[in-house]
């Protein structure tokens, strides 16, 4: 299992790392770096991972990431399967944080961007129509090279410090607070339970993954995610149930149990607490093919 720390190093000929990614499906796992991190995802869905949030993605989806913020974009399981019809695909930017030097950054002229970078430590979605220009000069920056890299960057990241329609993804700032011998443990651990979340989980069975008893694994799990055992496997079937909501045409007891629930009363008053809505209402409001009617 490799390590969580992810070093990343500049090209030659440019201060920022910028990539143009197009697979079956999204390859890094769960990781951090130091680099800012703004995600803009062209093709695919799943579900994202940003220190404690978790939350559907897809196409469209734009976000950026503080410097040593634990994420992972997974697509669903469907672009694992060998369909040439399904792929991922992405622009993502890598900002170092002492690019712009601390006299730079403490002008008054960069109070926004400064604030900006601050805010990404709770992780930040951009949505609605407005984030269309936000694309595009994700675009021209791919496509710019020089001193008209540089220049695209900062109208970049100044459009995202004023931009209105934002959501924090955490209810709170999110650091890394993990030692490099748990970052193994840990991503063993996170892979197991995003690979058998609709399963009948047991804590035992994690715990002896992280070579730990359940209550010291317990203790452990929370203070690295901030989310308890429990909260995580809840939001992650919750996470496969909005996907099945809006891909399929099953009955909703049937997504219920597909997503890892034993009773819909169980699912729907879970549903209800993390979506602040009814399965049913999400699935009227959610449903992306026109073919597919709510049940």
């Amino acid at each position: 299992m490799d390590l969580l720390f992810q070093q990343l190093s500049p090209p030659i000929d440019s201060s920022f790392k910028i990539y143009h990614e197009k697979l079956p499906h999204f390859v890094v796992t769960w990781h951090y770096h130091k680099e800012y991190e703004i995600m803009y995802i062209l093709k695919g869905a799943g579900t994202r991972f940003v220190g404690n949030s978790i939350d559907q993605f897809d196409e469209g989806d734009f976000v950026m990431v503080g410097s040593k913020i634990p994420h992972v974009w997974r697509n669903n399981y469907k672009y694992y399967k060998k369909d040439k019809d399904l792929y991922a695909e992405c622009l993502v930017l890598f900002i170092l944080p002492e690019i712009f030097g601390d006299l730079l950054l403490s002008s008054p002229e960069m109070n926004g961007i400064k604030e900006l970078f601050e805010k990404s430590n709770r992780g930040i979605k951009f949505t609605g129509k407005g984030n269309a220009e936000l694309k595009q000069l994700m675009t021209d920056i791919y496509n710019s090279k020089g001193i008209n890299r540089l220049i695209k960057v900062l109208q970049l990241l100044q459009k995202m410090s004023e931009f209105k329609n934002t959501v924090c993804l955490n209810s709170m700032e999110y650091h890394a607070n993990m030692v490099l011998r748990d970052f193994g443990r840990l991503t063993q651990c996170i892979e197991y339970l995003m690979a058998n979340f609709h399963k009948n989980i047991k804590l035992n069975e994690v715990a002896k993954i992280a070579n730990m008893t359940p209550n010291s694994f317990c203790r452990y799990f929370k203070k690295r995610t901030t989310k308890t055992f429990s909260e995580f496997v809840i939001e992650l079937r919750i996470g496969k149930a909005c996907q099945l909501l809006t891909e399929s045409n099953n009955k909703i007891i049937e997504i219920a149990f597909e997503s890892g629930f034993n009773n819909l009363s169980n699912f729907n008053d879970h549903f209800n607490k993390i979506m602040k809505m009814s399965p049913h209402k999400y699935r009227e409001q959610n449903l992306r093919n026109v073919n597919l009617s709510p049940l």
